[in-house]
């Protein structure tokens, strides 16, 4: 952090040498720097509709809030009940948020998970997978699933199909498998069912398998007395481990992103064929698990500076960090949501750190 403060610091000094008497916009990454190391803080408190799945991150982020702006609080409403702030994968209901302005706020993936506990993991290619879920595989140690596994029988009984799965997972896992195998994902067994909960799952019994978001499962299986394996998917011959579904994955496949402003929303469009960007530090990308989706963060109703200073206080690095059963961001797409959220709240200033 030091380092990129400094850098920033830098940047800014040569561009006010270099334009006296004029203020240029401040770009999005020395924008977003600034944004890190100083509170925005608004006297009030709103309302916000994240989720269950959002339940132990909001917790975290409340506490942290209090500490830094003690008279900025938000309290978290359940669906059917009008929000200030909106956060969700699909587009909210009239009766929850009219969105003002829209932006991503972490990622999310469609993830086939198998309870199966004698298995060490689950591999699939994108073939076995449709067959599972559209009924033409029906045993787990059927020859297709044992040869995605290296040889390997994960088990032996009758695949048990969860019947249902959320919209956005369905989607997701349809592109990704038309991309990588020009055919439709015809998925017979599923049916998409909005506002799925960790209570609807149930206790996922023996041999079952689903299609499901990565944040569900995640925090099903956090109870769960045999948490689902989430199978990896096999996509290339040079990876015969399969792509993973976790956060690096997921994450890797954020960067492959390409983001449009309109307004004060922003829309993403997942470029499959883009080149996957390293995290810092590294020089390789992970390979991109393409079942991913953002999920978003709105503005409900008229804009105020209150309901701006709380997005852009869920926006900060320090609050994506407490994502437990999300992924966050990619920086890159981050720091144009900083930007649209600190909107009408006061410029930024960057101060550079003391030798």
């Amino acid at each position: 952090m030091f380092v990129k403060i400094a850098r920033v610091a830098a940047v800014l000094s040569v561009t006010a040498v270099a334009l006296t008497g004029c203020t240029p916009p401040m770009p999005p990454d020395v924008k977003a720097a600034a944004l890190e190391q100083t509170h925005t803080c608004v006297s009030g408190s709103v309302s916000v509709q994240a989720g269950e799945v959002m339940n132990d991150a909001v917790v975290g982020i409340q506490s942290s809030m209090q500490v830094a702006c003690p008279d900025m609080t938000f309290t978290q409403t359940a669906a059917g009940s009008a929000a200030d702030l909106y956060i969700g994968a699909s587009a909210p209901a009239a009766a929850d948020c009219k969105p003002d302005s829209t932006v991503p706020f972490a990622l999310d993936a469609g993830v086939i998970s198998a309870t199966l506990s004698q298995a060490a993991g689950l591999i699939l290619s994108p073939k076995t997978a449709a067959g599972i879920f559209d009924g033409t595989i029906t045993t787990w140690n059927d020859p297709a699933i044992t040869a995605d596994n290296g040889g390997v029988e994960v088990s032996t009984g009758a695949i048990k199909v969860y019947p249902y799965t959320d919209p956005q997972s369905l989607k997701a896992f349809t592109a990704w498998y038309h991309h990588l195998t020009g055919k439709t994902f015809n998925a017979t067994l599923l049916t998409a069912k909005s506002g799925l909960r960790v209570a609807d799952l149930g206790t996922l019994p023996e041999d079952s398998v689903s299609l499901l978001s990565f944040s569900l499962t995640s925090a099903y299986s956090v109870n769960a007395m045999v948490p689902p394996l989430a199978a990896s998917v096999l996509v290339s011959s040079k990876n015969p481990s399969g792509v993973v579904p976790d956060m690096t994955g997921i994450g890797s496949a954020g960067t492959q992103y390409q983001f449009k402003q309109v307004g004060n929303n922003i829309t993403l469009t997942l470029d499959y064929n883009a080149k996957p960007v390293a995290p810092a530090g590294s020089t390789t990308a992970a390979d991109p698990y393409g079942a991913v989706y953002p999920v978003n963060l709105s503005i409900c109703g008229a804009s105020t500076k209150l309901k701006h200073a709380v997005g852009l206080y869920l926006t900060r690095q320090d609050s994506q960090g407490q994502l437990t059963n999300y992924v966050a961001l990619p920086e890159t797409i981050r720091e144009e949501s900083l930007n649209v959220m600190s909107t009408g709240l006061p410029e930024p200033k960057i101060t550079a750190p003391a030798n």
